[in-house]
């Protein structure tokens, strides 16, 4: 009996420990051949980590491969505090090459469960080269050099409003850097690097599994249609401009108007997008697209060719002009800067005479007016490519116009431009009565030189007409004529003459509008072409707010204009079209019409 039992029990043990082993051998089968990929890759995982490779930003560049921002890189210092064996004689070292407290560096170093600090973002060759020797002999323990990508903008503050900055991670975040991010920014890459039980990872060759890793896409290079010279000249004659009536801000934007090119966009005050310790909030702003203000008496350019292309006036049409004071309305007076009587529609233009401009448009019919106005791009975005914050200016509806409208608009009130806009509608009078919208990228190229398929989807690179014909041809000749005038003999812009060189432009000095209406506070414009006969820049130069006596126009703005033209037109070679005067006439300008007055 008790033997039955015993083989029983026997017998009982052989079948569990059977069962057992088919139970394991299924196991083992089942891990090494049905899920041998799954637990492979898993494994391979634990002792692999992806590790980015990050894509170099693309360049920018002027129009003739200038360089205007580049990324480089530049050794940083780190520590694992863990690993710092001589506390105080490593923050004494370390101290004495970067330069800083020996009890800062201390400090910072003090807390071995901090296992990331950075000492450094920004070392120097030599002090890069001096912590190198000192690991090397084993003086220091636990510190890491590193390389960091940085922004760098080789010309300095030339263009620094408009390019903007990046931050720490090399994303744009202001200005062109911001705006063309999504080009130049790339696509990162990545390699599998080796890691080891402790989670440390192994960036030598013998740990890369190169047949996983995904070569970056460097950025796109971006070419703009600035010409780094005439930048320079026209942030030059700003900046000495600014200094002189000290203004709240200036610019001035250079144009062709037969492609919309921005050749100069200099704007005041400056700003050096290599140092940050200047860096406070509206510095970056592009004021040449996003600050609106009255137009003032360069409106007048617009509404002569207006009056002109309506048949409501021909250049030696006369109009009475109240000698310098006039009862426009009830409760509307307005003034000239000097006791005109009868003047010619030219000399109207020439001389800035409000109440000649306001009796000539109140002929128009509002809704044509405002068309009008309208094809010449005022109150709405000119969409220059990859600029930021563009207003559309101001232009209410005809609805919305008051019993004044007609005679404040015409001569540069109720109305809100940008110097781009301003300089845009100018530029269409240039261009024989086309529209051309304003560029300033001319191209964008792969890193391996390739024209950007993005950038060839949207068209950027040739001139993109917006409207045709918006006056005719002989309106176009008739109103450069009393242009011309204007910077001619007694015209409110004589000193944006230029020898050798015919120039149509006009004069603005708007008074700025405020709580509780208009101050004493004036912008200063100048508006016009050069050389008249055919023109081969545009130009608009904006002082705001002029400090000094002297805050017309044609005083302030005009001889701006003059020097920047000048000085391009010569780098240029851009033949001459007006012989030069014999000798200087004593002749001084008399300043312009008060648009606001």
């Amino acid at each position: 009996m008790i033997d039955a039992r015993q083989r029983s029990r026997t017998l009982l043990v052989f079948v569990l420990i059977a069962a057992g082993l088919v139970l394991l051998a299924g196991r083992l089968f089942d891990l090494q051949c049905l899920r041998f990929e799954t637990y492979q890759k898993r494994a391979r995982d634990q002792h692999n980590n992806r590790q980015r490779v990050a894509a170099r930003r693309g360049r920018i560049l002027d129009r003739n491969g200038s360089i205007l921002a580049m990324s480089s890189t530049r050794p940083a210092l780190w520590a694992d505090c863990k690993f710092v064996t001589d506390l105080d004689g490593s923050s004494t070292l370390l101290a004495e090459v970067l330069g800083r407290p020996s009890a800062e560096v201390r400090a910072q170093l003090a807390d071995p469960r901090r296992r990331f600090v950075w000492l450094s973002k920004n070392l120097t060759e030599v002090q890069s080269l001096k912590i190198r020797m000192l690991v090397k002999k084993r003086m220091l323990h636990g510190v890491f050099l590193d390389e960091l990508e940085q922004r760098v903008y080789p010309k300095g503050s030339l263009l620094g409003n408009v390019l903007g900055i990046c931050n720490e991670k090399g994303e744009g975040v202001e200005g062109l850097e911001l705006e063309a991010d999504r080009y130049l920014s790339g696509m990162d890459g990545y390699v599998m690097a080796g890691r080891d039980n402790r989670k440390r990872n192994f960036m030598d060759p013998a740990w890369v599994d190169k047949s996983q890793a995904c070569e970056p896409e460097d950025g796109q290079d971006i070419y703009l249609t600035i010409d780094e010279y005439i930048q320079h000249i026209a942030e030059q004659e700003v900046r000495k401009a600014a200094e002189e009536y000290q203004p709240e801000s200036a610019m001035a934007v250079v144009m062709e108007p037969a492609t919309g090119n921005i050749l100069a966009m200099a704007l005041w005050p400056p700003f050096d997008p290599n140092i940050r310790t200047n860096y406070s909030s509206g510095c970056l702003v592009n004021r040449a697209v996003s600050t609106v203000f009255e137009p003032g008496s360069t409106m007048k350019a617009l509404t002569g060719a207006i009056v002109l292309n309506e048949g409501l006036a021909d250049l030696d049409t006369r109009m009475f002009c109240e000698n310098g004071l006039w009862q426009a309305l009830p409760t509307r007076v307005l003034k000239d800067d000097h006791p005109f009587g009868d003047l010619s529609f030219r000399e109207v233009i020439q001389y800035s005479s409000n109440i000649g401009i306001a009796k000539f448009a109140r002929k128009l019919d509002r809704a044509r007016y405002y068309d009008y106005l309208r094809k010449f791009g005022i109150g709405e975005r000119t969409d220059i490519q990859l600029v930021p914050y563009e207003s559309a200016g101001i232009l209410r509806p005809v609805k919305e116009w008051t019993q004044y409208s007609m005679v404040s608009l015409p001569m540069g009130h109720e109305v809100g431009v940008t110097s781009l806009q301003l300089l845009s509608a100018v530029a269409t009078i240039a261009n024989g009565g086309t529209r051309v919208r304003p560029a300033i990228v001319k191209r964008m190229t792969t890193a391996q030189g390739d024209l950007s398929p993005e950038a060839r989807a949207f068209n950027y690179f040739e001139p993109q007409v917006v409207a045709r014909n918006i006056i005719s041809s002989s309106v176009v000749a008739k109103i450069t004529e009393a242009l011309i005038g204007v910077t001619k003999d007694f015209g409110t812009g004589r000193l944006a003459e230029i020898p050798g060189y015919t120039v149509a432009g006009k004069t603005g000095t708007a008074q700025k509008y405020g709580p509780g209406g208009y101050r004493k506070a004036y912008v200063a414009s100048f508006a016009g072409f050069v050389p008249a006969s055919k023109p081969a820049l545009c130009a608009v130069v904006v002082m705001d707010e002029p400090k000094q006596k002297q805050y017309y126009g044609g005083l302030v703005a005009a001889p701006v204009f003059s020097k920047i033209c000048e000085e391009a037109l010569a780098y240029l070679n851009v033949p001459k079209d007006a012989p030069e005067p014999a000798a200087a006439t004593s002749v001084a300008s008399t300043g312009t019409g008060t648009a606001s007055l």
